[in-house]
């Protein structure tokens, strides 16, 4: 009697805490899902950024070819006026304007610059955010081979510890009642329409 309560209060400590380790494998599932979650959506981020990054440089492109000609165009009015002294005024004024021009493109492709710099950085910080967030993935997953590995454990025990006590019950019935023949009585029997039947 006193074998059989220990037996059920053990039984019970186990499907206890085989419970609560199926709780908190469900709990990782759900933070795992969460943070791959979050990693699709900083993929998603920085899709638009690289795709922002590739018009800046196309437009840091486009204005350095515009500086150099308007540069080419500088030169060729500087020779103008030492042939032409009728339009030195004219030509000094047009390579006035054309230097305010090169300045303003060259202020312009500056900042591109400085904003390129600046995608840069947040990607880069972007891609060490992902890479700290594959690293909780690894360790969450990690954990999560740790518990199954545990309740394997487990239902393992359970079940020695079930067939050990069935295998106890069995050598007092044996002991009791020596002329009672127990060979059919195992633990993985069943009991269908009043017979004992194998399991199949």
């Amino acid at each position: 009697m006193m074998q059989g309560l220990e037996f059920s209060r053990i039984e019970n400590a186990l499907n206890e805490e085989l419970r609560s380790l199926r709780e908190d494998k469900k709990e990782l599932h759900k933070k795992l899902h969460d943070k791959l979650q979050d990693a699709v959506e900083l993929e998603s981020k920085i899709v638009p950024m690289r795709k922002r990054i590739a018009e800046l440089e196309e437009a840091r492109r486009t204005d350095a070819d515009q500086m150099s000609k308007l540069e080419k165009r500088s030169t060729e009015r500087e020779t103008l006026l030492g042939k032409v002294e009728q339009d030195q005024d004219k030509a000094n004024k047009e390579l006035s304007e054309m230097a305010t021009e090169l300045a303003r493109v060259r202020e312009e492709n500056n900042g591109f610059k400085q904003k390129v710099d600046e995608l840069e950085l947040e990607i880069t910080r972007v891609r060490g955010e992902n890479n700290e967030l594959q690293l909780e993935i690894t360790q969450v997953r990690e954990a999560n081979n740790g518990f199954k590995a545990k309740i394997d454990e487990l239902q393992l025990e359970a079940a020695q510890v079930l067939t050990s006590g069935f295998g106890a019950a069995l050598e007092q019935f044996a002991c009791k009642f020596p002329d009672l023949d127990l060979s059919e009585f195992s633990v993985y029997n069943e009991v269908v329409d009043g017979k004992i039947m194998a399991p199949t």
